[in-house]
């Protein structure tokens, strides 16, 4: 009895192992065709992501909300130069468009948000612009307010109406002498590199002590654009 049992029990295990490599053949065999078969299917959704970011249809985009009016940086409102160039920032990658004298132009932000415009023509005397930023899903911005550049190339007016040039004094109660002109309003006005007060109506005067002998002195007028005009006076003294 205790004969037989053993022989079952060793024809069982027999039957358990064949069972259990049965089991694992066909487990790796399962295996080999999943990955046979699944590499055809990754390469396909491969190239239909690859397609997707090759297709030229847009972007459904939610964005409704306008960008800020862009910032320009600090320019002069008066220049001698008859083109000048604009520069500010806005949202990266966003196009503002500029309106400049009434003609339209337009640029394209880079990655910081950066921009510029560069040599535009100016017209004599005032020069008006604006501009708007357009972002990535069409949303514009307000309009900035209307700047204005004035281009002016011409020197200001400038006459030394007293004393003459040339004059002589003699005496002490003529040593103190005051020089008095005339130039436009809002120069500025410069004797011997002196700054002079000039009213509103560009008057300004000056008084001064002579020294014995020559005396030279040099008139400047500059206007806010830059440009300026010299007039040189001699002066002569005798005690």
């Amino acid at each position: 009895m205790s004969r037989n049992y053993s022989r079952l029990a060793s024809v069982e295990e027999s039957r358990n192992l064949r069972r259990a490599i049965t089991y694992i053949v066909l487990a790796i065999f399962g295996l080999v065709l999943l990955f046979f078969l699944g590499i055809p299917a990754l390469g396909k959704f491969t190239a239909f992501v690859s397609d997707l970011g090759k297709s030229n249809k847009p972007i459904t985009s939610n964005d409704k909300t306008p960008p800020a009016p862009p910032r320009f940086n600090t320019f002069s409102d008066y220049t001698n130069q008859n083109q000048i160039s604009l520069s500010g920032t806005t949202e990266p990658g966003a196009t503002i468009k500029l309106t400049f004298n009434g003609n339209g132009s337009e640029t394209m932000a880079d990655k910081e948000g950066f921009f510029t415009f560069s040599n535009l023509n100016l017209n004599d005397g005032n020069n008006a612009f604006f501009a708007t930023t357009v972002d990535a899903a069409g949303n514009i911005s307000q309009q900035t307010q209307e700047y204005k550049i004035v281009f002016d190339n011409k020197p200001p007016e400038l006459t030394v109406d007293n004393p003459s040039d040339g004059s002589t004094f003699f005496g002490s109660k003529q040593r103190q002498v005051t020089i008095q002109g005339t130039s436009e309003s809002g120069v500025s006005v410069t004797i011997n590199d002196r700054i002079i007060v000039v009213d509103d109506d560009g008057k300004f005067q000056y008084t001064l002590t002579l020294n014995e002998g020559e005396n030279k002195f040099v008139i400047k007028a500059t206007d806010q654009a830059g440009n300026f005009i010299e007039k040189e006076i001699t002066l002569n003294f005798s005690s």
